[in-house]
Formats: structure tokens, C-alpha cells, sequence
């Protein structure tokens, strides 16, 4: 008889289990962290000389140069409708990642805003935790920035932006109103610098292409609406 009462008692926890963890949101969060430093590529160098005006070009088919820094900010506006067993995930929002190289005499900066979309799939474990997974693309503008010690000048220039890649992350979320959460993402971003600079006596015309990609970790702070 104790049996028998058992199992509608265990379908019923199972069911409000179930229940609490569906879920509609629509959450702003603010983050930012790190990304990867890891940095692939290729260059094409022109120097003149400035005594006798002579060109020489060289050509690099790998010019690998990772980063001494690599950091991200984001502004997400993100909607999930989750049942039971989980469900869509649509966003978008705005970055800006920036990177430094320094090796010595020489020091770049590479600032990227970037406007995203984000479509994936969400699961709730409460009402008040879930995960995400989402795959994100945006396009943007890098402005790549190259100062020389002792140079004449400094060169600034803008270039395309695209990046493309995917994330988990996981979000608490407090009396239905302000959420903390955690991302992994996975970031391929790519862009084609060129830029000119003088040290004094020749001038150099640098023609770069650009990958940056691998992993970052991101903390979040939001609301929930």
C-alpha cells in the first residue's frame, strides 16, 4: 500500500520539479575579461629610404605575433523562453575587445568595437539558474594604432572587423532581479591592418592579415525584466 502512494508522491515531485525550472526572461548584463592572446598571420613590409628613396618590399607568409594582452567589454540584451527540457535563446548586443603588443621599441594597440547577434539554446536548472550555449557573429571596425620610440610619427588607422564563435555560460539570478554568470567563449576574430609610420629617416608601410582565436572567460552583472 506504502508502494502505491509512493509512486504518484515521486510523479508529483518530479513534476513540480520540472516546472520550476521553466523560465521567460529578458536580461541586460554588462562583462568583461579576458580572451585569447593567441594571434595568427601574415605580412607584407615596404620600407623607402629616405636618403636615396630606394623600396624594398619583404613578404612574411607566417608572422605569427601573439599578444601581451587581450581584453573584452560587452553590453548584452539577451531573451530566453526555456521549458522543460530547455529552449531558444535570441540576443544581441555591442563589444569592444583590445590587445596590445609591445616588443621593445615598437608598440601597437588594436581596439575593435563590434556589434553582435546570438542565437542558441538555454536550460533552466531553477528558476533562478541556467545555462546557455550560443553561437555569436558581429561585424565591426579595428583602429590599429603603431607608436615607434624616437619616431616622427604615429600611425592610426582603421580597418574591417568580423568575429564568429560560440559560448557557454551559466547565470544566477537573485529574487528575479539582479543576475551574476560566468561565460567561456570561443572567438575567431579577423581584420586587415595596414599602416604607415616613419623613424626619423625611412618609412615603412606595413600590409598585415590577422586571426585572433581561442578561448576567453568573461564575468557578468545584469537585471532581469
Amino acid at each position: 500500500m506504502h508502494h502505491h502512494l509512493a509512486i504518484p508522491s515521486l510523479i508529483l515531485i518530479a513534476g513540480v520539479t520540472l516546472s520550476s525550472a521553466e523560465m521567460e526572461f529578458l536580461d541586460l548584463r554588462l562583462g568583461g575579461g579576458i580572451l585569447s592572446n593567441e594571434y595568427k598571420g601574415t605580412s607584407s613590409t615596404t620600407v623607402v629610404n629616405g636618403n636615396s628613396n630606394v623600396s624594398t618590399t619583404t613578404d612574411s607568409g607566417d608572422d605569427s605575433r601573439d599578444a601581451d594582452r587581450n581584453y573584452r567589454g560587452q553590453l548584452q540584451l539577451v531573451w530566453g523562453n526555456l521549458g522543460p527540457v530547455g529552449g531558444l535563446i535570441l540576443g544581441g548586443g555591442v563589444a569592444v575587445n583590445q590587445s596590445r603588443f609591445d616588443n621593445g621599441n615598437q608598440e601597437a594597440d588594436v581596439t575593435t568595437p563590434v556589434v553582435d547577434i546570438l542565437i542558441g539554446y538555454g536550460l533552466a536548472v531553477t528558476s533562478g539558474w541556467h545555462f546557455e550555449l550560443t553561437p555569436f557573429a558581429g561585424a565591426g571596425r579595428a583602429y590599429y594604432s603603431v607608436r615607434d620610440q624616437g619616431s616622427s610619427s604615429t600611425s592610426k588607422e582603421w580597418s574591417k572587423y568580423a568575429e564568429y564563435g560560440a559560448k557557454i555560460g551559466t547565470y544566477f539570478t537573485i529574487a528575479d532581479t539582479l543576475q551574476f554568470g560566468l561565460e567561456v567563449p570561443y572567438l575567431v576574430g579577423r581584420f586587415d591592418p595596414e599602416y604607415t609610420h616613419n623613424d626619423g629617416t625611412d618609412s615603412y608601410s606595413v600590409s598585415d592579415s590577422r586571426r585572433n582565436q581561442g578561448f576567453g572567460l568573461l564575468l557578468t552583472v545584469g537585471g532581469r525584466f
